[in-house]
């Protein structure tokens, strides 16, 4: 697949990416190279200045960069605000993965499902009662669809996805493999030294354009739904309970949990091995940081890191008093000290 940079410009500007090019508009690109290892037919970018060395001696046919930048570059270039996004798109492009519909003779597929014409079934796949999948869906080799599932249009499992009985899941969403949406949420009663199990009655709903890593689980809602809203990000093994509620343009980086009924406003963002407790609430706009857990609830946007987690200007403040805790230490036992020599005197 190759693309003119005419062609990119317009794709770009189909996104709401104003670009312009300098150099010739019919160069053609085949694949994307980092700017070092760039050559003929290859695109490339630059979103960092410090990488304008790298860019002095590109031998790509065309570089992503910003209008601030033009002069440094020794090739064609497309001129562009957000080059990383607009590489993002253009990768899209290039290295879509063409599939056909079809459906393996090896899927086991229920009589009363609705499959689209479009969609693809790889094999092995087993594909329950009542459920419904849209065109363009793609479901890899040894995916499980419980019954009463929806699948909407443009959706890619990959291999070994497990989708439990009602879910929904929207548009243009990616579900990578070892993944399992709907399974039941760690829900039990104690009675008399024993664990009653208590039945999940509820979904898991996620909404369009929505990415979930390898290995990630999303458990259903207890009673009511556990709802992942449209545009969210979730990266590789991540934990989310029965009815957790994650606003939309969320991302969620590797190893975060968020334990039941938690509620997390739109465009929030959780670093590695992050954290939040159950039945709380954070408003949009909120980052945690890396290992931070969320113990209360939150009510203004901003960064906040540490467990329990506080503004981030307050935990460096901290951060830098645990780092003197020795040092404090000493000083006090100095002043004790004095104060002793002191009391004696006086006597």
């Amino acid at each position: 697949m190759a693309y003119t940079l005419k062609q990119i410009v317009e794709q770009l500007a189909d996104h709401g990416l104003v670009a312009t090019i300098r150099g010739d508009e019919n160069s053609c690109i085949e694949r994307i190279q980092g700017l070092l290892k760039a050559q003929a037919g290859e695109l490339s970018f630059l979103s960092d200045k410090k990488y304008l060395t790298g860019l002095a001696n590109t031998k790509a046919t065309a570089v992503l960069l910003k209008p601030e930048y033009a002069e440094h570059c020794p090739t064609d270039a497309i001129l562009v605000s957000n080059p990383y996004a607009a590489y993002a798109l253009i990768a899209q492009k290039l290295y879509r993965v063409q599939t056909e519909s079809s459906i393996a003779a090896s899927a086991v597929i229920a009589a009363s499902a609705q499959v689209g014409a479009s969609a693809s079934i790889a094999a092995n796949v087993v594909i329950g009662e009542q459920v419904v999948i849209g065109e363009q869906v793609v479901i890899g080799a040894g995916c499980v669809v419980e019954s009463g599932v929806h699948i909407g249009r443009s959706t890619r499992l990959a291999p070994n996805v497990t989708i439990m009985h009602d879910c929904v899941i929207g548009e243009n969403c990616i579900v990578e493999s070892g993944a399992v949406i709907g399974g039941d949420g760690f829900g039990w009663a104690k009675h008399q030294g024993q664990w009653i199990k208590i039945p999940q009655i509820g979904r898991v709903i996620i909404g369009d354009s929505v990415s979930i890593g390898n290995n990630t689980t999303i458990d259903r809602g207890a009673i009511e739904d556990t709802i992942i809203e449209d545009n969210c990000i979730i990266d590789n093994q991540v934990h989310i309970a029965h009815n957790v509620k994650i606003g939309a343009g969320t991302a969620i980086a590797g190893q975060v949990g968020f334990a039941g009924s938690a509620v997390v406003g739109k465009n929030c963002t959780f670093a590695g091995q992050s954290g939040m407790v159950g039945h709380i609430e954070i408003a949009d706009g909120v980052t945690l940081m890396g290992r931070g857990v969320i113990t209360h609830s939150i009510n203004q946007s901003g960064t906040y890191s540490g467990f329990p987690a506080v503004p981030l200007s307050e935990w460096q403040k901290n951060a830098i008093y645990t780092k003197n805790l020795a040092k404090f230490s000493d000083k006090i036992k100095q002043i004790n000290q004095r104060l002793k020599q002191l009391e004696t005197a006086e006597d």
